[in-house]
C-alpha cells in the first residue's frame, strides 16, 4: 500500500483508538490538509505517533496537536522548515533569540510597507488634483527679459526664430528660456516672488514643473511696473507625466489668460548646464567688440562661414548667426565662455548679468 495514498477515513487501531487519529481527522483538527503533514513527516518536522506496518497509515496523537497548531502559525509567517525545527525544539533562549529578530525584520518590513502604501496611495489620488505652482513677477521686468532672448528688435514676434519660451517655475526660481535648434538661451532667475510645491511636500507634488509658449504672448504685457502671477497647473497622470499642464497669467486687475502651448522640447537645463560645467577645461573672456568685428568678417567672407574664436578657445568655431544672437542677448561690454571638449557644449555668460547664459554645440572646422 502507498503511504501517500492513505484514506482519511481508516480505522483507528482498537488499541490506540482513544488517544490517535487518522491523517484526515488529525489535518482538520489543527488546519493543516493531509498532503502537508505528509510533508512535515519526511523533513522530521512532525512525525506520526504510529504507522500502521501492514498498510503504512499514519496516525497521530492528541497531544501533538499543539506542535501542528505551531508549526502552522510559524509557516503562515514565513518562517523555513528548518528554523521552524529550531524553534520548537532548541532551548528557550535559542527560540526566543531567534524570534526577536525575525519580530525586528517583520517590524522594519511592516514600517516600508507602510510608506510605500501610503506615497503610492498619494501619488494616485494625485491624478484626479491639481498642484498649482505661482510665480508673481514684476510686469516690466518679465517683460524685458522675454524680449532680451526672444529678440524681437526690428521684427514682428511670431516671427522670431526665438518664439518658442520655456517657463519653468521651481520652489527657488523662475527660468525662461528660448532655442531656435542650435542656441539655447536662458535667464536663470528672474526676480519673483515663488509659491511652489517643496520637496517637503511629498512625492505627490511635482518639484519644479515647466512648460513651452510662445514668447510673443508675453510681449504684450505691460512695460509699466505692475505685479502679474505666471501660474502654472498640473493636473492627473502622474508626477513624472502630468496628464495635463496648464498654462495662465493673472493680471493686476485680477483677470486671467490662458497661454497657448507649444509642443517643442527642452532639455534640463539645470542638469545640462551641470554636466556641461563639470567637464570645464577653461575659460575665456572676449569684449563685445571683439565678438562683434569676427561676427563681421566670417558674414563677409559668407553666410556660412563660422566664427573661430582667438587664443585658448582657437580650435572651437561657431556659426555666425549663433554668436550673433548670444551677443545681442548678453548684456554688458563682456562675455565669458567656458569651454570642455570638441563635443562638449559652450558656456556663454554676462558677468553684467550673472543669471544670463547660453548654451550652444561648437561647429567641426
Amino acid at each position: 500500500m502507498d503511504p501517500t495514498r492513505e484514506p482519511d477515513t481508516a480505522r483507528v487501531p482498537q488499541s490506540t483508538s482513544r488517544s490517535l487519529q487518522t491523517i484526515g481527522d488529525f489535518a482538520r483538527a489543527v488546519g493543516l490538509s493531509a498532503s502537508a503533514l505528509r510533508g512535515y513527516d519526511s523533513s522530521g518536522l512532525l512525525s506520526p505517533a504510529h504507522v500502521e506496518d501492514r498498510t503504512g497509515y499514519r496516525y497521530y496523537g492528541l497531544d501533538q496537536q499543539q506542535r501542528a497548531i505551531w508549526i502552522r502559525r510559524l509557516r503562515d509567517a514565513g518562517f523555513r522548515l528548518r528554523t521552524i525545527g529550531t524553534i520548537l525544539d532548541s532551548e528557550p533562549v535559542i527560540a526566543e533569540a531567534i524570534l526577536d529578530d525575525w519580530l525586528a525584520e517583520a517590524i522594519g518590513r511592516a514600517e516600508s510597507a507602510a510608506a510605500l502604501v501610503d506615497d503610492l496611495r498619494s501619488v494616485l489620488r494625485s491624478r484626479t488634483e491639481t498642484t498649482l505652482s505661482r510665480a508673481r513677477v514684476d510686469s516690466a521686468v518679465l517683460a524685458a527679459a522675454v524680449r532680451q532672448l526672444a529678440q524681437t528688435k526690428g521684427t514682428a514676434p511670431a516671427d522670431s526664430p526665438f518664439d518658442h519660451l520655456s517657463v519653468e517655475i521651481k520652489p527657488d526660481s523662475l527660468t525662461l528660456a528660448v532655442t531656435d535648434g542650435y542656441v539655447l538661451m536662458a535667464r536663470t532667475h528672474i526676480p519673483a516672488e515663488i509659491d511652489a510645491p517643496t520637496p517637503a511636500d511629498g512625492p505627490k507634488r511635482p518639484v519644479g514643473v515647466s512648460t513651452v509658449v510662445t514668447a510673443s504672448a508675453l510681449l504684450s504685457l505691460p512695460t509699466t511696473s505692475c505685479e502679474v502671477s505666471l501660474m502654472i497647473a498640473v493636473t492627473g497622470g502622474s508626477v513624472d507625466h502630468p496628464a495635463q499642464v496648464r498654462m495662465s497669467i493673472e493680471h493686476s486687475d485680477g483677470e486671467s489668460t490662458i497661454l497657448s502651448q507649444s509642443d517643442r522640447r527642452f532639455p534640463d537645463i539645470g542638469r545640462t548646464v551641470e554636466a556641461a560645467a563639470a567637464r570645464r577645461r577653461g575659460r575665456s573672456r572676449f569684449s563685445r567688440e571683439e565678438i562683434l568685428r569676427l561676427v563681421d568678417e566670417a558674414t563677409g567672407r559668407s553666410p556660412e562661414s563660422g566664427v573661430r574664436l582667438p587664443r585658448d578657445a582657437s580650435r572651437f568655431e561657431l556659426s555666425a548667426g549663433s554668436m550673433k544672437s548670444i551677443v545681442d542677448a548678453g548684456i554688458g561690454d563682456e562675455l565669458i565662455c567656458d569651454w570642455g571638449n570638441e563635443d562638449d557644449p559652450l558656456i556663454w555668460r554676462a558677468p553684467s548679468q550673472p543669471d544670463f547664459l547660453a548654451l550652444v554645440m561648437p561647429r567641426r572646422a
